[in-house]
Parts: C-alpha cells; structure tokens; sequence
C-alpha cells in the first residue's frame, strides 16, 4: 500500500479580514447600488413635475446648453450608475485569483482605494442627478433655467467628500502573501572574473487586454466629447490627454530589457525610457518569491506602490525584491529570478570588497542569466 502524504493546511486568514472585506463591500457595491435605486425612484416621483425638453447638458459655467426628453435621465444616469457599481468586481475578482494561489491572502490599500473611488463616482453621478433634477422642477421652460454653478460644485466636492469618507471608513489593513523568499547566494569568483545577466520582461495578456480596453473606451470617449455641440474644449483637452498617457505609457512598458553586471542591475524600456538603475553598492538585499502585482502595486506596468516600493510588474508570479541602502526598494517581475538574484547578489559582494575597477574594466565574464519573453 502506498501513503498518501496529508495535505497542507491552508494559511489562516487574518481575523481581520472578513470585515474589510464586508466594508469594502458596503462602500463599493451595496451603497452605489442603492444610490441607483433611490435615483429611480426619486426620478419617477419627479417626473410629472419636469418640462419638456429639460436641460440634460450644463457648460463649465453651469449654463443649460443640451435639451431633451425628461426620460433621458431615468436611463443615463441609472446605466452609468450601475457600470461604476461593477468596478467594484475588478478588486473581487483579483482577491479571488489571489486566495486560490500559494500564499493565500493578500489585502493592502488599493483594496481600500478601489471601493473609495467607486463610491466616490456613484456619489457624484447621484448628486449631478438629483441636481439637475431639482432645479427644473415646475419649470415651464427648462430654457429659461439661470445659469447655476452648483450643477457642477456640488457634485464634485460630494463626490470628493464620499471617496475620502468611504477610504478612511474601512480598516487599515495590510496581509501580505505568505510565500516563502530566498534569499540570493553570491557566487564565489576568482579576482578577475565579473558575473553578467541578461533578460527580457515582456507584457502579460492580462496587461494587454487592459489597457487595450482603456485605449478602446478613452478613444469612444474623444469622439464623443468632440462630437458634443457647443464644443468644450476643457473636456476634449482632458479626454486627449489622458488617451496621450495610457498610450505612452502602453508603448513604454511593452518590454524591458534587463541586465545584471558588476555595474549593477539596469531595466531599460526598449523604447529607451524609462530606465531604473539600482548601483551594485546599493544593494543591501536580494529576495526571490512570487510577486503580485495588484495587490501590491494595485495593477501591472511601472508602478510606485503606496508603501514606496518601485515595480516593474508585468505579470503574477516569480521575481525579485532589492533593497537598496538609499532610495526605494525595487520589484521586479522576471524568468530565471533565482539566477537573476545570484547575479545581482554577486555583483553586491564584490563592489562591497572592492573589487570592481573604478573605469569598469572587466576580466573574465561568467553569464549566468536567460533570454525570453514573460508571458502568461
């Protein structure tokens, strides 16, 4: 008869957990969606009350310049509602991913931010509702509205308010994965002999399908803002640059090329920037173990964690960790990340003894890396 081994029992949850779970819950699902349905029925109560056309469209100053049917609103704002309401499953979604990997639960502030933001949204399209609404009750003529700088005051400082309210209302909790690090081993070099790795980072599906959705919505949204008659160029300008820096950013990040030497480690963009050096004197430590790039990072890409930390994240899964003596520690997602930390714990020892000429000379140099796209 054969043994089976027992199974390893799960990491324990911190007792915490599930009640930043339920107030994430609360500010970024229940309540948004709630505030849709209290739109409803508020907007029903008040429609017999409305003009038609009403005012559906206000300039920066709060001047009506857009006019249609009062059924306008009970479908726009209820449909826009619900689609931030569903954002809150991006952070479910990725907390689910993350519990069925080794390590178990990881939670950190951007599973406090994503709710935040989501409520502070769904406060801001429910305040513009009501809003709006309001002012046109028992109007004759909705043309005949003054112009009314609380159609847009209102709803932002609202908004703002609910998204700061809804972070600072969940607990402060942190729970990181519980996957073990190894540490890297330096390799044991004669004089004249340097160390040398070289790798590719490359995107994840993951990161192309999201920021091709971003690209797809933000370019819907140019037209239709350009579109828009009288034009507003504040909108336009807004919209364009924010296409411009999910492009640049996009391209930046579609691969790094790495190298590990006795200078220390460099990850270039392939385009040529952005570029992070981390000096081979400056390292204090080098970890390998499994990297998660949204609960860490809160996404994929060049990132700067709200716990200081740098990230060259791509994708889930193995990488390296480098302290630095000054500066912010450094993440980075690659292949091979357990020659990678040798390398770079090598190069670290011999620029600790010295032994690295000033002019970069090198003797005899040992690769020790890989060449290969990270995918998933």
């Amino acid at each position: 008869m054969t043994e089976t081994a027992p199974a390893q029992p799960a990491p324990e949850s911190h007792p915490d957990l599930p009640r930043a779970r339920m107030a994430a819950r609360v500010v970024g699902l229940i309540i948004p969606v709630g505030l849709v349905i209290v739109g409803v029925i508020v907007s029903l109560v008040w429609l017999p009350r409305l003009p038609n056309p009403v005012a559906v469209h206000w300039s920066g100053a709060g001047v009506a310049d857009g006019f249609g049917s009062p059924a306008l609103s009970l479908i726009m704002f209820p449909i826009t509602g619900l689609i931030v309401a569903g954002l809150y499953f991006v952070t479910r979604v990725q907390d689910l991913q993350n519990r069925a990997r080794p390590g178990g639960d990881i939670w950190g502030p951007i599973n406090r931010l994503t709710p935040a933001i989501v409520l502070g949204a769904a406060v801001l399209i429910f305040s513009l509702n009501m809003v709006t609404t309001a002012i046109q009750l028992d109007l004759p003529d909705a043309r005949q509205l003054e112009p009314n700088l609380a159609v847009t005051i209102v709803p932002a400082v609202a908004g703002l308010a609910a998204a700061v309210l809804g972070y600072f209302a969940q607990p402060r909790l942190r729970v990181s994965a519980t996957v073990e690090a190894d540490t890297g081993e330096p390799l044991e070099l004669a004089p004249a002999e340097r160390v040398a790795w070289v790798g590719t980072i490359g995107v994840s599906r993951a990161y192309l399908w999201i920021m091709g959705a971003s690209l797809v919505v933000l370019v819907a949204c140019l037209i239709l803002v350009a579109s828009i008659r009288p034009a507003e160029p504040a909108g336009i300008s807004i919209v364009g640059a924010s296409l411009l820096v999910v492009v640049v950013l996009t391209v930046t990040c579609m691969r790094f090329n790495v190298r590990i030497d006795e200078r220390g480690l460099e990850a270039r963009s392939f385009v040529g920037w952005p570029v992070m050096r981390v000096p081979a004197d400056q390292v204090v430590t080098v970890e390998v173990g499994d990297i998660h790039p949204f609960g860490e990072f809160g996404g994929w890409g060049w990132r700067l964690s709200v716990d200081g930390k740098i990230g060259i994240v791509m994708r889930t899964g193995e990488g390296i960790r480098v302290t630095r003596r000054t500066g912010r520690p450094l993440v980075v997602t690659i292949d091979d990340a357990e020659s990678a930390a040798t390398a770079l714990a090598t190069a670290a020892q011999q620029a600790r003894a010295g032994s690295v000429a000033p002019d970069g000379q090198t003797g005899t140099e040992r690769a020790n890396g890989s060449r290969g796209e990270v995918t998933e």
